[in-house]
């Protein structure tokens, strides 16, 4: 019994620790494949270079414990940024202001995806998969295509200014990281957001506002996502429809790496973070070995499927053969 238990405590520490072993191995390989990888300009280029993906994930971490999955958040990121910035370029808009509002149309838009999939009864993938291309329309209608440059310094500063040397994206990414952290795992709305991810009726049944905790989850959600637009255009020091774009995919596949499941109720924030270093580890080592973007995104479809099939254990040989007894019993 004390073996057994052992063992389960053990599967659960690696299984823990799994990230963590994954990134080191990944710096360990691209070090030894190419020494210029480990460097300490190159370290803290993907450092700085993934922070607004890590405050990005932050906010699509939270929707899916929530138990919904939004599509269009590359689209409202390319939409804010292009509001932003065309505000600020072409009618002269102190940057406060612009800033304010591409923050706010990214709450506005994110909180209509769940209004819209309670009030059509359909699922918020489904849903934001059909705004994901109006709000595409939008940002090219909107931008009519054109790139804005010459963004004054303060608009800048978050992307590629510094405080004490430290860069300032990377201080707002740690400022949300320990908020999210806290509020999902040392909160009563946190659990309440667990709760409902896990079995909304149940939560629904115990007292719990369900509908009122998704549409604060997403307006959350929404507020980081117009943040990550304001942090990826001042770091770019430009914006246009296509700024943005994808960025669902690597925020949704750094959740599913650390383990946040697609049915909800379940994940870490700390893990999501650790992920979306893994992804950007990945991406900077491929690049120094030769290998382009769309190599990545291969190797990103493989890490996301390989995590579904790990979260629901399906290259475990005991639940395959568990299913076969009960498929036999069954017949």
């Amino acid at each position: 019994m004390k073996n057994k238990l052992s063992r389960i405590k053990d599967r659960h520490l690696i299984k823990n620790q799994a990230l963590i072993i994954l990134l080191v191995l990944l710096i360990v390989i691209f070090s030894i494949t190419e020494p210029k990888f480990l460097t300490l300009l190159n370290i803290r280029n993907i450092i700085v270079q993934n922070a607004h993906l890590a405050v990005l994930s932050m906010g699509v971490a939270m929707i899916m414990i929530s138990g919904g999955v939004d599509l269009s958040i590359g689209y409202q990121i390319s939409m804010s940024a292009v509001i932003m910035t065309m505000l600020i370029t072409k009618y002269g808009i102190h940057p406060a202001p612009a800033i304010v509002l591409g923050i706010i149309i990214c709450m506005l838009t994110s909180v209509l995806n769940i209004l819209l999939s309670m009030k059509l009864g359909g699922h918020t993938m489904i849903i934001t998969l059909g705004t994901m291309a109006g709000f595409q329309g939008i940002s090219y209608t909107i931008s009519n295509a054109s790139t804005f440059i010459n963004l004054p310094n303060s608009f800048l500063f978050i992307g590629q200014g510094s405080i004490l040397g430290i860069p300032v994206n990377l201080l707002v990414m740690a400022v949300v990281f320990v908020f999210t952290m806290i509020l999902m795992e040392k909160t009563y709305i946190g659990k309440r957001i667990y709760a409902c991810g896990d079995n909304p009726e149940s939560a629904r049944l115990a007292g719990i506002k369900v509908i009122k905790v998704k549409i604060g989850v997403f307006a959350m959600a929404g507020i980081l996502t117009g943040l990550s637009a304001w942090m990826l255009s001042a770091r770019s020091g430009s914006a246009n429809s296509s700024s943005g774009v994808g960025m669902e995919f690597t925020g949704i596949t750094a959740c599913v790496l650390g383990g946040v499941s697609l049915k909800g109720g379940e994940g870490k924030v700390w893990k999501v973070l650790v992920a979306v270093y893994v992804l950007g580890v990945l991406s900077n080592g491929m690049q120094f070995v030769g290998l382009g973007t769309y190599a990545q995104y291969i190797v990103k479809c493989i890490l996301m499927l390989f995590s579904v099939g790990l979260s629901n254990n399906a290259f475990s040989f005991k639940r395959k053969r568990t299913a076969v007894m009960q498929d036999n019993i069954k017949l």
